[in-house]
């Protein structure tokens, strides 16, 4: 982060009275690695035990029970030993009839609601979740977008007496197993290009939701564990961008959540490297702080604080963790061109009139509009190119 605010004083005096879009623009030539702030290096675990102050461990390395890693060693899904199924169909409290929902505690009927799945859907049958230590009745609405080729939820939150409570555009599917007022959703969807994770939480005492995902066709690895029978959830998401031709970068979102469902910290990571044809394995093994290498995580005394203990397949290190991330996240970004041919050609990119490098480029930015021109040997004038470079995305820009 240092480097990269001297990289933006540095631009600013060279270039007095222009705003320049790039001050914080560094080209990876070969490895890049960025922290937040509030996520540091810690000290070593064999310093630690040399003063008797070695961590409690889990029985299995936490990276062990990643999706990826857990279907890789035992081809199933990580079990949610603490999370319980909610169950489809009519329950003790409510049920569904005649387009009705009826209550049975106290006879109220409530016709379903027509208008819950959108225009131009195409809706199925409505039906109820339940659950034993659940003292809610949730209605589902099911519809499939034909266009968007998913099936997507409309969920209503009645209490027992027919009184609604809240409503959600998604659908949860577990229960806390220590807390029956948190529902909880951990769900893949799409594959190959289209893979996405989302891990939902649906908080029932006051009808709030909250949600940590990855964008469709950049997850990489996610790990979604409890620390202890009865400690804080943590959730951990991999932003992965591999282009053949350059390199990879993978951005790593660890989020430690209480009890309750409420954010307790959240840290991220990000590392490049410029290796063209870059395998996951490798690359995985290379970024320090990848779910993969993650080892176990120690609650400290300070408030909000833990350690994460990295080397299970890689590097050996500790990070630190102090509450919420809230530092501006870099963007990574691929600059490639559709035609291939211009690879064995001189080609001078340029960002707010300075050359930067030559096509393809791998680079780190800050996020915002950017302007980018392209000058080629043999070609008169420059091709110029307009685009938002975003955060927690794998910025691909093509030269047509």
């Amino acid at each position: 982060m240092i480097f990269i605010k001297l990289i933006l004083v540095i631009v600013f005096l060279s270039l007095p009275g222009e705003k320049i879009l790039a001050e914080t623009f560094k080209v990876v030539d070969t490895e890049f690695f960025w922290s937040s702030s509030n996520f540091t290096k810690a000290e070593p675990i064999e310093d630690r035990m040399s003063k008797g102050k070695a961590p409690r461990k889990e029985s299995i390395p936490l990276g062990e029970i990643s999706y990826q890693d857990h279907f890789t060693l035992h081809g199933t899904p990580p079990p949610f030993h603490f999370l319980s199924p909610l169950k489809e169909g009519d329950s003790s409290l409510a049920e569904i009839n005649d387009g009705h929902i009826f209550f049975r505690k106290n006879g109220k009927k409530i016709p379903l609601n027509k208008s819950a799945v959108p225009s131009g859907a195409d809706p199925a049958s409505p039906y109820l979740l339940f659950h034993p230590n659940l003292d809610r009745v949730l209605v589902v609405y099911p519809y499939y977008f034909y266009q968007c080729k998913e099936n997507r939820y409309f969920t209503e939150v009645y209490t027992d007496r027919g009184i609604l409570l809240s409503t959600f555009d998604s659908l949860p599917t577990h229960i806390s197993l220590n807390n029956p007022s948190l529902l909880i959703s951990p769900e893949k969807s799409g594959c190959c290009d289209s893979l996405k994770w989302s891990i939902r939480f649906y908080h029932l005492r006051d009808g709030s939701f909250s949600e940590y995902s990855c964008p469709e066709g950049f997850c990489g690895n996610v790990l979604f564990a409890r620390l202890r029978s009865k400690g804080t959830f943590v959730i951990a998401l991999e932003i992965v961008g591999k282009v053949g031709e350059i390199g990879a970068s993978i951005q790593t979102n660890f989020f430690i959540v209480g009890d309750d469902g409420r954010l307790l910290a959240s840290g991220k990571t990000i590392y490049a490297v410029r290796e063209p044809y870059m395998d996951q394995r490798r690359l995985e093994a290379l970024a320090p702080y990848s779910i993969s290498n993650l080892i176990s995580i120690d609650s400290l005394p300070e408030k909000d604080s833990w350690t994460f203990h990295f080397g299970r397949s890689g590097k050996k290190g500790d990070l630190k963790l102090l509450s919420f991330c809230r530092d501006p996240i870099p963007s990574v970004a691929f600059l490639l061109a559709k035609d291939p041919s211009l690879y064995q050609r001189k080609t001078d990119i340029k960002i707010s009139g300075k050359v930067v490098g030559n096509l393809p480029l791998l680079f780190i930015a800050e996020p915002g509009h950017y302007t980018l021109s392209i000058k080629t040997d043999g070609e008169e004038g420059d091709r110029i190119l307009k685009k938002e470079i975003q955060s927690d995305q794998i910025n691909i820009i093509m030269f047509q």
